[in-house]
C-alpha cells in the first residue's frame, strides 16, 4: 500500500515585483505550512520523501514542513514547477522506495492530479497549503494509475 500526499504551496507574497519562480510565501503561508505539518504529523502522515518544485514558494513551504518533522529527504525538481498532471504522475511512477510520498507543487496541476487520481472524489478546489491524501493498493509507485487512489483526507488550512 502506498500513500501519496499532494500539497499546494503556502500563500504567495505578491508585494514585490519578482519573477513568478522567485515569489516567496507570505506570513499567512508560513503559518499555514507549519499548521499543515503539525496536522499531518498528528495523523502519522509524515512522508519518507518529498518531491518539491524548485520555485521559491514551494521550497519555503517545504522548509516550514521540516521544521516540524525534522529531516525528511527532499528532491527538488524543475519539472514540478507549474507541472501538468501527466508530468507529475511520471515523476511519481519513477519513485522506488518510499511508502509515503509528498509532492509539493502548484495549481492548477496539483488539484487536477488529485481529482484524476481519486476518481473525482477530491474536491475540485485546493486553496494554498491544502493537502489531499490518497492511498493506493499497490506495492510499487510505477503501478499508480488515474482513478485508482482512495481519498483519505482533503484538508485546507481553514479546516485545521
Amino acid at each position: 500500500m502506498k500513500t501519496l500526499i499532494l500539497l499546494r504551496h503556502g500563500k504567495s507574497d505578491w508585494s514585490g515585483s519578482v519573477p513568478d519562480h522567485q515569489r516567496p510565501i507570505n506570513h499567512r503561508g508560513r503559518m499555514a505550512a507549519t499548521a499543515m505539518a503539525e496536522w499531518l504529523m498528528g495523523e502519522a502522515l509524515v512522508p519518507d520523501r518529498m518531491l518539491v518544485s524548485t520555485a521559491t514558494r514551494t521550497q519555503e513551504t517545504a522548509d516550514r514542513l521540516v521544521t516540524v518533522w525534522g529531516d525528511v529527504t527532499r528532491l527538488s525538481l524543475d519539472t514540478l514547477y507549474l507541472a501538468e498532471p501527466c508530468e507529475m504522475i511520471d515523476v511519481i511512477r519513477g519513485m522506488l522506495e518510499p511508502e509515503t510520498l509528498l509532492v509539493l507543487g502548484h495549481n492548477p496541476g496539483i488539484e487536477m492530479l488529485a481529482a484524476r487520481l481519486s476518481q473525482g472524489e477530491c474536491p475540485a478546489v485546493m486553496p494554498t497549503c491544502t493537502a489531499a491524501v490518497l492511498r493506493f493498493g499497490v506495492t510499487q509507485w510505477g503501478d499508480v494509475a488515474y482513478g485508482e487512489g482512495r481519498l483519505i483526507h482533503h484538508k485546507t488550512p481553514k479546516s485545521l
